[in-house]
């Protein structure tokens, strides 16, 4: 999902470039370039063969049914990762 900020210096030109890269061929051949699957649907029937059949980029639905995802974590969690990981960054 892309979005623009409400105070962007030129959201006419973000804009244009959401348009563009939403494009079925440009997302389809980012998709190509990259290995990571589109939800651009049009797009897909560009997605070369290949990686459209690849299932580590498309997996098939009876190992979507078998996904999780993560719950946020809380903010103190975060701050004290955040404060660890800096420390452990800067230990000479």
């Amino acid at each position: 999902m892309m979005a623009i900020p409400k105070d962007a210096p030129h959201p006419e030109a973000a804009l244009k470039w959401i348009n563009y890269i939403e494009d079925p061929k440009v997302n389809a051949a980012i998709t190509n370039e990259v290995y990571y699957p589109t939800a651009n649907v049009p797009a897909r029937k560009f997605v070369t063969p290949a990686i459209a059949q690849d299932l580590s980029v498309y997996p098939p639905d009876d190992v979507f049914k078998k996904m999780t995802l993560m719950k946020p974590k809380p903010i103190e969690i975060l701050r004290l990762e955040n404060r660890l990981w800096s420390q452990l960054k800067n230990i000479h």
